[in-house]
């Protein structure tokens, strides 16, 4: 099953967000489900993304055009 996950591109102020991406993450792998989330590293997203990853799980990012776009010109 594909789950999709949106969250924060921020930890959030308290270290229980963190550990309960993680534990989403770690739950995600070991009932052989894949991740589709909102394409980002940053945050809680990117927490949930390295949990699934580093369990050796599938993931998915879907990020829209004009955010690529956005980005590459703040980078360049």
């Amino acid at each position: 099953m594909r789950i999709a996950v949106y969250c924060g591109a921020h930890l959030g102020s308290d270290p229980a967000y963190q550990e309960a991406a993680k534990k989403l993450g770690d739950w995600i792998v070991e009932n052989n489900h894949e991740l589709v989330y909102g394409g980002s590293k940053l945050g809680l997203m990117g927490a949930v993304a390295n949990s699934v990853l580093d369990k050796g799980g599938t993931v998915t990012g879907i990020m829209p055009n004009f955010y690529k776009t956005a980005s590459a010109s703040i980078l360049a």
